[in-house]
């Protein structure tokens, strides 16, 4: 029964919005994934400005070495993502802060916010009784040795 419910899933059409002359207002559009690649724990703290708000939520993580987070990328609404934070602060066991800013021009906000890969992925949703393809893109950034590297000498000249 298995096999024969396998053969008719894989004859299902699967539709794009585009197909169905649908407008689709996809509440994620994938997510963000912060990698840690050092060799300690850190605690990574996001900053976000709600919708009409002049407060900031965060997010605050704690990766150990080799950990990762997932974070939500918005579509229709606002997510949590690494692409849309303010900031993302690295917060070493040494106390040291290494704050990122996006759209910043120092060597660690350039280097976070651009150093990432990006692959893409899909999930099949029914809509009006039809399987439809919702594409997502899933951005991995790296807490890395350059990025402390980066933090070190931009601390010598100051």
């Amino acid at each position: 029964m298995f096999a024969a419910t396998m053969v008719l899933c894989a004859c299902e059409k699967i539709y794009t919005t585009e197909e169905l002359g649908a407008i689709v207002e996809w509440t994620s559009s994938g997510w963000s994934i912060a990698q840690n690649d050092l060799s300690e724990t850190v605690t990574l703290v996001t900053t976000y400005r709600p919708m009409a708000s002049r407060s900031r939520d965060t997010i605050t993580s704690i990766l150990t070495p080799g950990d990762t987070v997932q974070l939500h990328m918005g579509a229709s609404v606002p997510g949590v993502s690494i692409d849309e934070c303010l900031t993302a602060t690295i917060k070493r066991r040494d106390e040291t802060d290494i704050v990122c800013t996006r759209g910043a021009d120092d060597p660690c906000s350039k280097h976070f916010f651009q150093n990432f890969q990006q692959r893409s992925t899909y999930e099949v949703v029914e809509l009006h009784g039809k399987k439809v393809r919702h594409d997502m893109a899933i951005r991995t950034y790296h807490i890395d040795k350059a990025l402390v590297d980066l933090w070190n000498e931009g601390m010598k000249g100051q």
